[in-house]
């Protein structure tokens, strides 16, 4: 006769050898039913559950959470209890956690658990000893849980983990708000088994699991990636203060769940990104070479003089002004024209990326021709061939390179970028590593290493779109009226892409002829880092674009992306600001004297934050006279007076007209969005850009 009005699910596989304690000690608890979900066992799971009086049924090896869901889903009780089959429950726990749970209105409240091995040996007894002195063991868990079987049915386990659902699940019950604990009064034996295999399983896991929710949740749970670190600095530490026999334990378990999470993260999702996700991936794409740029830069300033490096950043910031003019808008129309294509959008990625090559090397010789005739400052390297070849080549790579960032946003993986912005980042250093060792000292080697590590991402990115099925389709797109589709949609971006990004990569030209390319040197340096948290507010910008332009409503998105753009900008703006003066006195007392840049820059990467998300708004909305206008005023502020500025002031003066430029573009913004978020739009609005949604899927 049952004395508790509560429903247990006990989720097996292949579990005879602990089924048999579990079942009976919850049996002796006298709830109302017990149910056993097999997912498929081979053993004698079964027959141990029919002989003990359980309910079977068989989740058809969907996993762990799809089995609990399904228990759920079958349980009389409006309480339910979920089990795993390595828990034993003491005499009247049960009963006690159900008066707990009743007495302070939990919807959610986990048994303590006293872990320990099924075995004498090693591992069995350092995973006991790791979970018995972990803090993770306060955490709210489903092993050995009470739950109301309605919050259960409302929120549900996500049945695509299948690791790390329970931390997955605990994220998305406390964001709605119910009551969660885990008891300090009513304990349950928790059993590890006493093999490496197991523990290396179990390793695995747990790697998996935090990579998923990561994935899932990056901008509220992406400090779990650094969790194992802190986890093994603790128990190494409270290791050699107590069991120091356990130091290997951790030694592994750092090894193996970091392994596990950087596999989980490099494969490709079952489905697209979140916007959220899609942003805090391409923000990472750009942000995780940072290092590895501060360490190029510095061989390079300690390879040249600042004259040759300031060459050689006005020669790289040359061939990245002519990837801003060779996108021709190609990149803002395939973020819109993409998600739609019929054939995966192979024909479409095969036009944009031919398009933007020739675009790029036509415009970067005309950049070369005007800034030649010019004769000073960037004009002057013209007169190196190879140097020239170099920088074309630059160009070519960098603009496909770009184009390929723009695809993985549209495809919403853009997890793919960042990958490619690792190889990109260490084969420039590499290059100039190696030149260094051998003692070729030339400005051409800085633009090479820049070449070779662009024709490295476009290598992999290449084949990373061979191996997900959309490997661009060269016979059938590379008709001319295809590209031409291309820009009709583009064109009218590419005005409001110019005015935004371009003033980022004049400014640097006009520092070089206006104060010499020894200025520059000093100049780029506090510009690229600044430029490196900028991207955070263009990514944002971008993967609100994406998510508009899909048809999805603007309710939420736009905060969302505007909380996640301001949340990262802060924190890598903060870190720029601590790291940056140590970076630059690290070089030389020339550098160093830039430092005080930083402070001028920083708050116009936060004010960007909001221009940024106005942009994407309006470009999801057809509004792109608007925002062209609001970018050319901004660039013009930035730009026309930048020779005055320099002139009069120095570095200090164009920083802090570049960041006026911004504040005034911010102002516009912030009134703008006001208005915007107000005024019911149409349905159709959401397609951006009228052009674009007239176009055909499959851009015959």
């Amino acid at each position: 006769m049952s004395d508790l009005e509560v429903s247990v699910v006990v989720p097996v596989r292949n579990a005879e050898r602990w089924l048999g304690d579990c079942l009976a000690s919850i049996r002796a608890e006298k709830p109302r039913e017990i149910i056993v979900v097999d997912g498929c066992s081979t053993d004698n799971t079964v027959k141990i559950a029919q002989s003990m009086g359980a309910r079977v049924i068989s989740d058809e090896g969907m996993g762990l959470p799809a089995a609990r869901m399904l228990g759920v889903q079958n349980a009389c009780s409006d309480i339910v209890a979920l089990i795993d089959a390595d828990v034993v429950l003491p005499p009247g726990s049960l009963g006690g956690l159900l008066d707990e749970f009743k007495a302070c209105g939990y919807d959610g409240l986990q048994f303590g658990l006293e872990s320990e091995a099924d075995g004498p040996g090693y591992w069995g007894s350092a995973l006991a000893w790791h979970h018995n002195h972990s803090r993770v063991r306060t955490w709210f868990g489903v092993c050995a849980t009470l739950m109301r079987r309605k919050v259960l049915l409302s929120v549900a386990f996500d049945d695509t983990f299948r690791s790390g659902e329970d931390v997955e699940l605990r994220i998305r019950l406390e964001e709605a708000g119910y009551r969660l604990g885990v008891s300090s009064i009513t304990a349950v034996r928790h059993r590890f088994r006493d093999t490496f295999d197991a523990a290396r399983n179990q390793w695995l896991q747990d790697g998996a699991g935090l990579a998923r929710t990561v994935r899932k949740h990056p901008l509220r749970d992406g400090w779990l990636m650094v969790l194992p670190f802190l986890a093994t600095i603790r128990g190494a530490g409270l290791s050699l203060l107590h069991a120091p026999r356990f130091l290997a334990y951790w030694v592994c378990f750092l090894v193996y769940n970091y392994r596990s999470i950087f596999g989980e993260l490099l494969r490709p999702p079952a489905t697209g990104h979140s916007v959220g996700g899609n942003a805090a991936w391409l923000s990472a794409a750009r942000l995780a070479p940072v290092a590895t740029g501060f360490l190029f830069w510095a061989l390079a300033a300690i390879m040249l003089p600042p004259a040759q490096l300031g060459m050689g950043s006005a020669v790289v910031a040359a061939a990245l002004l002519s990837v801003q003019l060779g996108m021709l808008g190609i990149g803002q129309a395939t973020l819109t024209l993409l998600p739609e294509q019929s054939d995966g959008g192979r024909r479409l990625i095969a036009s944009s990326l031919v398009a933007v090559a020739v675009a790029a090397l036509v415009l970067a010789g005309a950049v070369a021709g005007v800034t030649f005739a010019l004769g000073s400052g960037v004009g002057t390297a013209w007169h190196d061939p190879v140097l020239t070849g170099m920088f074309l080549a630059t160009a070519v790579f960098a603009v496909v390179a770009y184009q390929l960032d723009h695809v993985g946003v549209a495809q919403k993986r853009s997890d793919r970028a960042l990958l490619r912005s690792l190889a990109q980042s260490v084969v420039q250093l590499s290059v100039l590593a190696f030149a260094l060792a051998v003692g070729v000292r030339d400005v051409a080697v800085v633009v090479a290493a820049v070449a070779a590590g662009a024709l490295v991402s476009v290598i992999l990115g290449l084949r990373q779109l061979s191996r997900a099925g959309a490997a661009p389709d060269w016979k059938h797109g590379l008709k001319p009226g295809r590209a031409l589709r291309l820009l009709k949609p583009g064109l009218p971006n590419h005005a409001l892409m110019l005015a935004d990004r371009a003033p980022g990569y004049l400014l640097p030209l006009v520092v070089a002829a206006t104060l010499g390319p020894a200025a520059t040197a000093p100049w780029y340096m506090a510009w690229m880092m600044a430029s490196a948290v900028f991207f955070f507010p263009q990514s944002s910008g971008l993967s609100l674009q994406t998510a508009l332009a899909g048809g999805r409503s603007r309710l939420g998105l736009v905060s969302s992306a505007l909380k996640a753009s301001l949340t990262l900008t802060f924190f890598a703006g903060a870190m720029l600001l601590m790291v940056g003066p140590y970076f630059l006195g690290f070089l030389d007392s020339e550098y160093a004297e830039t430092a005080s840049l930083l402070p001028v820059l920083v708050p116009a990467l936060l004010l960007g934050c909001v221009t940024q998300v106005y942009f994407g708004l309006c470009r999801a909305q057809g509004r792109l006279a608007e925002a062209t206008a609001v970018a050319v005023f901004a660039a013009v502020l930035a730009v026309a007076p930048a020779p005055l500025a320099a002139s009069g002031f120095g570095l200090l003066g164009v920083s802090a007209l570049w960041s006026g430029a911004q504040a005034c573009a911010a102002v516009i913004a912030i009134w703008r969005l006001g208005m915007l978020m107000k005024r019911p739009l149409p349905p159709n609005r959401l397609q951006l850009p009228a052009a674009a949604a007239s176009q055909p899927a499959g851009i015959e």
